[in-house]
């Protein structure tokens, strides 16, 4: 959570949140009170009434295992209100359930059984994406209640629409290996309680077996009820024995579990009449309630002065890390505008050299491209390929486009509107066979041969005719400016100014 923090790439809101719920998950309530507070206080609570709800949730928790019935009321009512104002049915369905629940330990039950159901109705009609979670975590309470209360046909009728709720799956729920085993485990336990105080024994046994076939001996306390009354002390004894020897062999003896393996050895011991041993569990009992009494009271003190340390500690940090955060800035500004100035004149500078070596590297091959064509303007005219042995087809066609290349050379300068249509006129030559010879010959069309004579003649031009203007060039090969420029700089690469400036330049350039 530190590095978190130091990173700063969350917000102070999921940070309070998930620190808040570490402390939360490992027991240090108080200190998770410290966070979520932190959070409520924040703009994305503030600002946000989902997240605000979301923190007095947990509020609620931490107060209720806290023992701190002021604070919890304070937070449901404001849950009650905040849920109704945005017609959120989950929070407003969760807010009723403790305000339920907070009137059933004060001793209005039926209240407390009318919030109770209401919030399970506003639950079973929402798409919240917890809603399962919740209506077990709801039905597994009301039932114990029920229990408590003697209501049995009540707690029947609620068990089947657990079971029903267990039972289902409709894809949305999050997967978690073991539950629906550890639920119906738990629903076996309480129906064999309802219906051995029934008097429906037989039922009773049926779902004691059901218990049974599960193995596993986590929640075994649950079905202890039912032993006593269908009279199996001697199982109760082994059961709890049992239990004692795992919370032994853990390390942990002091804990609620162990008060009610104390109570239950104690009064099991006591009903066969072993007086001696029952008076001993329950001396027993009574000084592991003192024991987890003092625990209590000491962990309180621990959890309350470590929360004040970290608050200080905190105050401390932030002073010097607002005072840092300050002189950083101003000096980080500085360094990025002079880091910024620095990299735009490299760039700019890299940039002008790049175009400026390749404009030189542009030029000599332009020039070594018109030396070449004047060595080839010089040689005599190659002669026509041989014969072919089946006929003369081949031969012709070579001697027609060379044929049509001169009448090109001889009349594109002296006419540099020469068209097409001229040169098909002055070689005599069907039209169909003229693109055909191109295709063949060149792999390009008419127009762009053409364009590429002028663009040689045109570097011929600025190469050795320094007293001519671009403009002057231009017209000389029958193009305007804006056309010679865009044609140019699509053949050689170069713009016409670029490749006359860099001809006096040429014997610098690299091979």
């Amino acid at each position: 959570m530190k590095e978190l923090r130091k990173r700063g790439n969350l917000s102070p809101y999921t940070l309070d949140m998930t620190e808040g719920d570490l402390y939360y998950n490992t027991g240090n309530t108080h200190l998770a009170l410290k966070f979520y507070n932190q959070a409520l206080d924040s703009d994305s609570a503030r600002l946000n009434p989902r997240n605000e709800m979301k923190v007095l949730h947990r509020l609620i928790s931490c107060y209720g295992y806290l023992k701190l019935d002021a604070q919890k009321s304070e937070r449901v009512e404001l849950l009650l209100k905040k849920a109704k104002e945005c017609g959120d049915r989950a929070m407003h369905s969760t807010a009723l359930f403790e305000l339920g629940k907070m009137m059933y330990y004060q001793g209005e039950n039926e209240r407390a059984y009318k919030y109770l159901y209401e919030a399970l109705s506003m639950m079973e009609n929402t798409d919240y994406d917890l809603k399962y979670d919740n209506l077990r975590y709801y039905y597994n309470t009301i039932v114990l209640y029920l229990l408590w209360d003697e209501r049995l046909a009540e707690a029947l009728d609620a068990l089947d629409k657990l079971e029903a709720t267990i039972l289902s799956e409709t894809g949305k729920e999050t997967y978690m290996s073991g539950l629906k085993e550890k639920e119906l485990k738990r629903l076996y336990a309480n129906r064999a309680v309802a219906l051995a105080r029934l008097n429906r024994t037989e039922e009773a046994d049926k779902c004691y077996r059901k218990f049974l076939s599960f193995g596993d001996s986590k929640d075994n306390y649950l079905i202890v009820p039912y032993l006593f009354k269908r009279g199996r002390y001697d199982e109760v004894i082994k059961l709890n024995a049992e239990r004692e020897k795992e919370y032994a062999a853990a390390g942990d003896t002091i804990n609620y579990y162990m008060t009610s393996i104390r109570h239950s050895l104690g009064r099991a011991h006591f009903i066969k009449g072993d007086y001696k041993e029952a008076a001993l569990q329950f001396a027993r009992l009574a000084e592991l309630r003192d024991s987890l009494k003092a625990r209590e009271q000491r962990s309180a003190a621990i959890s309350l002065a470590t929360a004040y340390d970290l608050s200080r500690k905190n105050m401390q940090i932030e002073k010097d890390a607002a005072k840092l955060r300050v002189r950083n800035i101003l000096l980080w500004t500085m360094s990025a505008i002079v880091l910024i100035l620095a990299f735009t004149i490299w760039q700019i500078w890299r940039h002008h050299l790049i175009i400026k070596r390749n404009n030189r590297i542009q030029t000599r091959i332009i020039e070594e491209l018109l030396e070449s064509k004047a060595r080839l303007k010089k040689e005599k005219n190659p002669p026509l390929p041989e014969e072919n042995p089946a006929g003369n087809s081949t031969a012709d066609e070579c001697s027609d486009f060379a044929h049509i290349c001169r009448l090109i050379d001889d009349n594109l300068f002296r006419e540099p509107k020469l068209s097409r249509d001229d040169i098909i006129r002055m070689a005599r030559i069907p039209k169909n066979k003229f693109a055909q010879l191109f295709k063949e010959n060149t792999g390009m069309s008419f127009t762009d041969y053409v364009n590429g004579k002028r663009m040689e003649h045109a570097a011929y031009l600025l190469k050795n005719n320094p007293q001519f203007t671009i403009e002057a060039i231009a017209k000389e090969v029958g193009l305007s400016n804006a056309q010679f420029y865009k044609l140019f700089q699509k053949e050689f690469g170069i713009t016409p100014s670029a490749f006359r400036s860099n001809l006096s330049t040429n014997d610098l350039v690299e091979k």
